[in-house]
């Protein structure tokens, strides 16, 4: 089951997300997480039915592993975790569960 929670506060983590203007995906994976590579798989297919509707979407991978500040940082309780805006998505998410957040995202504007 899909978890859900909003992010309230960025404070410095800001330049490490918004560094163009297209919207992102940023996928939190390891090497040990089970459902990180169906995760990474889900957000690239999400990213690609946007595409089709010209809207940019970039899909980026990010290994805890590689940057373990960020664990503390983003508080991840658990992986696969993945971001979306302010929208937080912990688990294996099904490809709609990420769609909807890039829709509320996109209407949000």
């Amino acid at each position: 089951m899909m978890q859900r929670n909003e992010l309230a506060q960025w404070d410095n983590l800001d330049a490490f997300f918004n560094d163009s203007e297209s919207l992102k995906i940023n996928v939190f994976t390891s090497s040990s997480c089970i459902f990180c590579n169906e995760a990474l798989e889900a957000a690239q297919e999400a990213a690609r039915k946007f595409h089709q509707l010209n809207l940019p979407i970039q899909v980026i991978e990010t290994s805890v592993e590689e940057q373990p500040e960020l664990i503390e940082a983003l508080n991840v309780i658990a992986l696969p975790m993945i971001l979306i805006g302010n929208s937080q998505i912990i688990g294996l998410p099904r490809v709609e569960d990420i769609e909807l957040i890039l829709h509320q995202t996109v209407l949000a504007g």
